[in-house]
């Protein structure tokens, strides 16, 4: 197995219960989204990998030392984004969940790692929460060679905070813009906050799934 990994089965579940899988921001590890979990997949089984690689009093999936739009860019994250891919995959035969749907939760560099996975993948998740991340410059290139208008896909939920330092405004409004060209059930919401998940933003994606 390529990455570290928390397991949580609930107490009652069978061959329909959704695997929930969520992947961390850097600095952190597999524990970091456990609170998310608990109010968005409480009655799933949680998947948690945590990054390979040491950073700061954690871990992260990739290192960061490229510009947007770059060579190394497009090699780094698609290494990344193939590891999960293979990952996930290897451990739900494993595990015996092959068959069960997926959700995926991921937070900044979870959800970068998420674009590419939606895109690459669009039809692996039936639900996907995209907080406070990026879209990067091959992956929207790849989505617009690839993939059709109005796919019935994923229900997708993007989250940008309005004060994050990070990453702007502008950079979640793209992810949504970019993304609302292609997949059907899109929701943008934004945030008075900084680069993080808010209790409202776990509210909004509760409310979202229920209506729909």
């Amino acid at each position: 197995m390529q990455y570290l990994y928390r397991l949580n089965y609930p107490k009652n579940w069978d061959e329909h219960t959704p695997v929930a899988i969520a992947l961390h921001g850097m600095g952190t590890d597999y524990n970091d989204l456990q609170p998310v979990l608990d109010q968005l997949a409480p009655n799933e089984i949680q998947l948690s990998p945590q990054g390979d690689q040491p950073f700061q009093s954690g871990y992260q999936f990739f290192s960061t030392d490229f510009r947007r739009g770059s060579a190394m860019e497009k090699e780094i994250l698609t290494k990344t984004i193939d590891q999960v891919y293979t990952f996930i995959q290897q451990l739900l035969i494993q595990e015996g969940l092959t068959k069960h749907p997926l959700h995926y939760l991921g937070f900044s560099q979870g959800a970068i790692i998420g674009t590419g996975l939606v895109v690459t993948y669009p039809t692996l998740f039936q639900e996907v929460e995209l907080f406070s991340g990026r879209l990067p410059l091959f992956v929207e290139e790849l989505a617009q060679s690839k993939l059709g208008q109005n796919l019935p896909g994923s229900r997708i939920f993007i989250s940008q905070g309005l004060l994050d330092p990070l990453f702007e405004p502008e950079i979640g409004r793209h992810i949504n813009e970019v993304f609302n060209s292609h997949f059907t059930h899109v929701c943008y919401h934004e945030y008075h906050t900084g680069h993080g998940i808010t209790p409202q933003t776990l509210i909004d994606v509760i409310a979202e799934n229920q209506a729909n």
